[in-house]
């Protein structure tokens, strides 16, 4: 592929170009992105860095962390991933997603540096995030996890905290069968004689073994830190610090999971962060991330709609959670639509269990990509008694306008009833509708 001038500008040709590498045999292992870091000079991303892995809530982690960072006036780098519409999204300086120019300019010194080296597309962009952090001087660098942990190209950082939010059944095929092979090598960005923090309600014997045999303390939700929610002035109090002296109450209930905030205060508070009330009650009235029951409107019709990016069961019993609780405030919601598509690889089954008892209609659908469930097989692992309307060779797009279309036609017909579109199953199937919504919270 020829790198001419106008390509070494394009972001678009570069990721088509780390797209068309595809490396199918490689060796397993971080030495490869060590390599190549250190032909880049990198060693280091910022004065702290805080490492996060998990099932579910890296992101909403991430974003509580960074928006109180940076309203405290440090100097923030995020690298998350996957994106939802721009790659930009997943490399941040200060909130402010990363420029083309910079991504291109670091996008070809990887590409020179790594000479015959082999790099997947993520431990390319890894490295792409690793060497803009490295040139700037930041005061903390967020780095989530992309798979695992242990041979993640993430944790060729040495992180002063690390982060496990939960551990759940998902990429079995990678990560191991069960909940403890997962948390082996979810377990594997603790380093030694540094801290951990560990958000699971049920921790794994494989994680806490990882962290004794490093020295490393683990603070755990529940004994160690934790949060209370006040249902009377819709209000949360936490607790939790490194020696569990640290109190705040009266904090807004924000828009993500307050236990992925939770464990992100945590964390903080382990960076040797002291939180001022003040700051963080107005952080966390401004906390957003898209996809993460995310309300919003349809732009054609009006009606009501949710996106959220879940896409394993786990996250599938958070969302039926949210629907519930949506239920609760609002009691004019008789109707529910769900527009749904699922990877492969997915417990489809386990997915759509969770949800069933708030799902009036399944719209199923699918996207452009080859590891997404064809949508015949997806449709089988419905019940004869769900309303199941199938795409007919529409898009997600079109299945989720005709979603929209049906449940406007209801309120119509059904006066002092209201409704609710929910998109979910993948990070695809929220961004294919991206352009089709108004969002009630501005990012």
């Amino acid at each position: 592929m020829s790198f001419d001038s106008l390509n070494k500008n394009d972001l678009s040709f570069w990721l088509a170009y780390i797209e068309s590498l595809n490396i199918k045999e490689i060796e397993l292992g971080l030495n490869r992105v060590i390599q190549v870091a250190q032909n880049l000079g990198v060693e280091a991303v910022a004065e702290k860095t805080i490492m996060i892995a998990g099932t579910n809530g890296k992101g909403s982690c991430v974003a509580a962390m960074e928006v109180i960072l940076r309203d405290l006036g440090y100097k923030v780098g995020c690298y998350t991933s996957p994106h939802i519409l721009r790659f930009n999204e997943r490399i941040k300086l200060d909130g402010a997603e990363i420029a083309e120019e910079i991504l291109c300019a670091a996008f070809l010194a990887v590409e020179n540096a790594r000479g015959d080296i082999k790099l997947t597309y993520f431990e390319f962009t890894t490295l792409v995030a690793f060497l803009i952090f490295s040139k700037r001087k930041l005061d903390f660098a967020l780095l989530e996890v992309g798979l695992g942990g242990r041979l993640d190209a993430v944790n060729i950082i040495e992180a002063d905290v690390a982060v496990i939010t939960s551990i759940d059944l998902d990429h079995q095929e990678w990560l191991g069968k069960d909940r403890e092979s997962i948390g082996y090598e979810k377990a594997g960005i603790i380093k030694k004689n540094r801290p951990v923090v560990y958000g699971d309600s049920n921790p794994t014997k494989s994680v806490l073994a990882t962290a004794e045999s490093l020295n490393s303390k683990i603070f755990l939700k529940g004994r160690d830190f934790d949060h209370q929610i006040k249902t009377e002035d819709e209000s949360f109090d936490w607790s939790g610090g490194r020696d569990m002296n640290e109190n705040i109450s009266g904090l807004p209930i924000p828009n993500l999971a307050i236990e992925n905030v939770s464990i992100g205060m945590q964390a903080l508070s382990l960076a040797g962060i002291e939180m001022d009330v003040k700051v963080l009650r107005s952080s966390l009235r401004r906390l957003y991330l898209p996809g993460r029951f995310e309300k919003c409107v349809d732009a054609l019709t009006g009606v009501s709609v949710v996106l959220d990016v879940a896409h394993n069961p786990a996250a599938a019993s958070m969302l039926a959670s949210n629907i519930s609780r949506e239920l609760s405030i609002n009691h004019r919601i008789k109707q529910i639509s769900v527009v749904i598509g699922l990877m492969a690889d997915k417990d489809v089954r386990g997915f759509i269990a969770e949800l069933r008892p708030f799902v009036d209609s399944w719209y199923v659908a699918g996207f452009d990509d080859p590891r997404a469930m064809p949508v015949k097989n997806l449709a089988a692992c419905l019940d004869n008694e769900d309303r199941i309307i199938l795409p007919d060779d529409r898009t997600f797009l079109e299945c989720y306008n005709q979603a929209c279309a049906d449940l406007f036609s209801y309120q119509k017909k059904e006066a002092g009833s209201e409704g609710l579109i929910i998109v979910t199953g993948s990070f695809l199937c929220v961004s294919a509708v991206q352009e089709s919504v108004k969002r009630n919270i501005k990012p």
